[in-house]
């Protein structure tokens, strides 16, 4: 039986998980690595082509996230074209208009910042942070492909994961960046709440009668949010959250029938709309475990805490518990000699950094839907006119811009990145 041994093995190769192992890297690597560090993931990404049509799954990456995917060479190498920054955004109820005294807007100039963000293409963000650790020194990270998890053990100072193949990979850290149906969560035992919120979001791409403007466009309905975020071909992608049995007839509409009901569902702000591209449905859920971290394993993204999309939250958190888990390790690590990357006690910092961040996160979230989405009327006119009041607060207006850009956590990451 062929076993392998690291320091630190990431089970999971999406963004979250790679730009995790790219900072441990960085953080701890040079002529004479500190760590041994490996991801497990299934299957390589696939090679893209530079004049595909823009991919349905788009992420809102927030100022702060930016600066982490910097640091892990990831952004520097997204072609142009796969990147639109957006400089605004408008959010209003159903009930009132884009402009009008029910509705919030930010501006990044307002916030001292170039752009509020960016919409990005998540394939071409994991392939980037996949090359790059592929084209990285000799035994600086591992990736390992083509062989699924089946089974773990705790070792004498180790965890063991046991492969379909019947190799064994044994490591001091393992870190869990597999997304919400997590794997390693699973095999861990570690406890959980999570929520069906019993919605889905349907996305697509649109064109439209008037250009974005550079601006990410949200309206809030009876039902859920709906948004056009900016892309860089002068398009619109579209998030519409709603109940599921609305979804799945919206999505077995004509494409003109479909676009009508959208025009109407985002008040024309954008003029007439058209479908461009398939629709593709995907369930909402939320989902925290109580516990993050213990002797030897830490939870990062998603298989910690999965949030409504409704302000594309989600990528950046993870990005984030990324950071701040590579933070914490390489403090450790380069502070003693002989330091243990899966001591509980120093893991227990990375979850106290991020935990309560997290969690206020969601809370904001589940608050905002759950007001926009009541059957109470008065609630829902109380919300409208509460946006139509913070729109008139500059300084509630730049702390809530702070808060969504990530740039006080950021801040925290800043000196090491």
């Amino acid at each position: 039986m062929i076993q392998a041994d690291f320091d630190v093995l990431v089970v999971g190769g999406g963004v979250t998980g790679l730009v995790c192992a790219s900072l441990l890297r960085k953080f701890l690597g040079g002529d004479r690595p500190r760590l041994r560090i490996a991801v497990l993931e299934a299957q390589a990404p696939r090679p893209l082509a530079a004049d595909a049509d823009t991919d349905l799954r788009v992420v809102a990456i927030a100022p702060a996230a930016r600066g982490i995917l910097q640091a892990a060479g990831a952004w520097q190498a997204l072609p142009p074209g796969r990147m639109a920054a957006f400089e605004r955004l408008r959010v209003w109820q159903a009930t009132s208009t884009p402009f009008g005294s029910g509705s919030l807007g930010f501006d990044a100039a307002d916030s001292g910042v170039p752009e509020l963000g960016h919409i990005v293409e998540h394939d071409w963000l994991r392939l980037g942070l996949w090359t790059s650790l592929a084209d990285s020194a000799a035994g600086a990270v591992t990736l390992l492909t083509g062989s699924a998890p089946v089974g773990l053990r705790r070792d004498a100072g180790a965890i063991v994961v046991l492969l379909a193949g019947g190799e064994l990979l044994r490591t001091r850290l393992l870190v869990g960046a597999d997304g919400s149906d997590s794997w390693v969560r699973e095999q861990l035992q570690l406890p959980s709440t999570a929520r069906d919120y019993g919605q889905s979001a349907l996305v697509t791409h649109v064109s439209s009668d008037r250009p974005h403007r550079r601006t990410a466009w949200q309206c809030f309905t009876p039902s859920g949010p709906v948004a056009l975020l900016p892309l860089a071909d002068g398009r619109s992608s579209v998030v519409w959250s709603c109940f599921a049995a609305e979804a799945r007839e919206l999505a077995a509409l004509a494409d003109d029938e479909f676009a009508a009901r959208l025009t109407v569902a985002t008040g024309k702000v954008l003029g007439n709309l058209r479908v461009t591209a398939r629709r593709l449905c995907l369930p909402l859920a939320a989902r925290h475990t109580h516990r993050y971290t213990g002797e030897r394993f830490a939870l990062i993204g998603d298989a910690a805490h999965q949030i409504h999309p409704l302000a594309g939250q989600g990528i950046n958190l993870g990005l984030l518990d990324a950071g701040a888990l590579a933070e914490t390790l390489a403090a450790h690590l380069l502070a003693t000699r002989l330091a243990d990357p899966g001591d509980a006690l120093v893991l227990r910092r990375y979850e106290r950094w991020r935990k309560g961040e997290n969690l206020l996160t969601m809370a904001a979230m589940e608050g905002l839907h759950r007001v926009f989405t009541s059957d109470f009327d008065l609630l829902t006119r109380l919300a409208t006119a509460g946006l139509g009041v913070v729109d008139r607060l500059p300084l509630i207006k730049r702390l809530l811009a702070e808060q969504a850009t990530g740039l006080r956590r950021y801040r925290e990451l800043h000196a090491r990145l």
